[in-house]
């Protein structure tokens, strides 16, 4: 029945000087989506998906509820602007009886006339199409404009009259890429992928950077990261980087060398040094942790102080600090990395956890923990630099 789709999208339309800028990379990314089912287009305040079938339509719509930027889309009717009367309730009464079908029987019809010139006003156009309707559908329908479950819309616009019965949620914000790219510290666990997923809403592109410490993690742990870089890649419609360093040697540096108790912050540490230099070496502009205030050991406000102070240049971007865990994991379901991430495979941070971490760590026992592993460090970590694996996703 289908072969249009109408996208919306509100937080772009209230840009000002730069609002067209944002529509044409939402617009590239919807693209992409959907580029072997059919084009996309773009006309004052609205975006047209054409595909090339009807039944490409239940994969285009899972697509694109992916999309940020969009904030609802609808299968559409399309008709010509110069269309006749006649044509406009012939297609209306398709969706009309289609909701009989499925047992709505109570509807109102909405009008939204962008296209001035069209005559008639919004009101009088609903008024005569409700009972058109109606009348066609010999009384069937109760009409009411608050408690209703059919909402048969049109919209006229200079492009097209667009004729619907139903209105799919986006998940809004920013079209990725606005904000520009971004290396998110991937660790396989729950938080880091929502983290990631949050920024990207938010306009960013991301890549990810994580670590891996042989014989402690293995092919599955590897393979588990590119899985949740794979099924978050879905929400930028585009490839992304993977950048996989080792860090074993480092660890057991830090093992041999420094109090227990400092181990997971010094660890911590030497990753975000790491994901630092890989971030000025490909032009990301921010860092992104999965991080939550007190959820763990390493993240109280102390122990977060000495881990933001490796980071010289570049912001670090939190999403989660305050979020509690069921509200993380409740996203995590809902984009589809929750399953991923609770298999269980050792990351790089389990290696060589303390017995008990330090709790409130001082920035100034840290570094004197830190210095204790020169001049060895230096070559540890441009060895682990030279070594990062990359993967494209």
């Amino acid at each position: 029945m289908f072969r249009n789709i109408l996208v919306r999208y509100d937080e772009i339309a209230i840009k000002k000087g730069n609002r067209e800028w944002f529509e044409n990379i939402l617009l590239a990314n919807i693209r992409n989506s959907i580029a072997e089912m059919g084009s996309a287009s773009k006309f004052r305040g609205r975006m047209l998906v054409e595909l090339k079938s009807e039944s490409d339509l239940e994969d285009a719509v899972k697509r694109l509820s992916f999309v940020p930027g969009i904030s609802s889309f609808s299968p559409v009717l399309k008709l010509s602007r110069e269309c006749s009367w006649e044509e406009i309730v012939e297609k209306s009464l398709v969706l009309a009886k289609k909701g009989l079908e499925e047992g709505r029987t109570v509807m109102k019809v909405i009008c939204n006339r962008p296209d001035k010139s069209y005559p008639g006003t919004s009101i009088e156009i609903q008024k005569k199409l409700a009972g058109e309707v109606l009348s066609k559908c010999e009384n069937r329908f109760k009409v009411s404009m608050k408690d209703y479950d059919l909402g048969l819309e049109i919209e006229i616009h200079k492009s097209g009259i667009f004729i619907f019965n139903s209105k799919l949620p986006g998940i809004k914000g920013l079209p990725s890429g606005t904000a520009g790219e971004f290396l998110s510290l991937l660790s396989g666990g729950i938080d880091s992928p929502v983290a990631s997923f949050l920024c990207m809403r938010r306009g960013a592109r991301i890549h990810y950077m994580s670590f891996h410490s042989p014989p402690y993690t293995g092919e599955e742990s590897m393979k588990k990261l590119i899985d949740i870089a794979r099924q978050l890649k879905k929400f930028q419609g585009s490839s992304t980087k993977l950048f996989i360093a080792p860090l074993i040697d480092i660890q057991l540096l830090i093992k041999a060398r420094c109090f227990e108790s400092y181990r997971t912050i010094l660890f911590r540490r030497m990753m975000f040094k790491i994901a630092e230099k890989i971030a000025f070496e490909n032009g990301f502009t921010a860092l992104v942790t999965g991080e939550s205030l007190s959820q763990v050991a390493s993240q109280t406000i102390e122990n977060l102080t000495c881990i933001n102070d490796a980071v010289k240049k570049l912001p670090v971007i939190r999403p989660l600090i305050t979020s509690e865990k069921g509200e993380t994991i409740e996203i995590a379901r809902k984009i589809g990395t929750f399953d991923i991430s609770i298999r269980n495979c050792p990351d790089s941070c389990t290696a060589f956890l303390p017995k008990m971490p330090l709790i409130r760590g001082d920035l100034e026992k840290v570094e004197q923990e830190e210095k204790k592993l020169e001049p060895e460090i230096f070559d540890l970590m441009e060895s682990s630099l030279k070594k990062t694996r990359i993967i494209d996703v």
